[in-house]
């Protein structure tokens, strides 16, 4: 009965899960040309910017009257393994997301997953403007969530790539 519970679970984290579409990854990659016209290069710290955007996010939840995510650690190696993969494909994408989101839901009981992928933006305020200007990303930021994980990593040129992802856990 258990196996059955299990898997009718994924399954239907399978069908409520697709948050992010390929449309919204083109959309946001436009929003990146736009944003960064004129930026000249800057050094990121990965660490300080998983920070400050968290709190971005968190501030962003708030002053829309929901509240701030928790930290999510089980399910921080899944973003920072999907920025080693968009960087070494050299990408922005939502590649493998079912994969990723039935390996979260296992270790964390979620009921819902969803996650916002972006690259480049210099700054945590650049990075959340844009997800706010995409109506596909700002639906996870605005999403029924309880746990994030919020992963930044740097590609060789020392640009920077984003995941988070947004769980709900009763």
């Amino acid at each position: 009965m258990k196996k059955c519970t299990s898997t009718l679970l994924i399954v239907g984290l399978v069908l409520l899960l697709a948050s992010c579409s390929k449309s919204s990854t083109e959309e946001l990659e436009q929003l990146y040309t736009e944003a960064s016209i004129g930026n000249d290069k800057v050094s990121v710290d990965p660490i300080k910017m998983e920070e400050e955007l968290l709190d971005l996010v968190n501030e962003y939840r708030n002053s829309i009257g929901l509240e701030a995510l928790i930290t999510s650690e089980p399910a921080y190696k899944y973003a920072e393994d999907h920025n080693n993969y968009m960087i070494s494909k050299n990408s922005l994408s939502h590649d493998n997301f079912e994969e990723r989101a039935a390996s979260i839901a296992a270790e964390t009981n979620a009921q819902k997953i969803s996650e916002n992928v972006a690259r480049f933006y210099a700054s945590a305020e650049k990075t959340m403007d844009a997800w706010v200007a995409s109506a596909s990303h700002k639906q996870a930021l605005d999403g029924d969530f309880t746990h994030t994980a919020l992963s930044v990593q740097l590609d060789k040129d020392g640009r920077p790539y984003y995941t988070q992802i947004f769980i709900k856990i009763d």
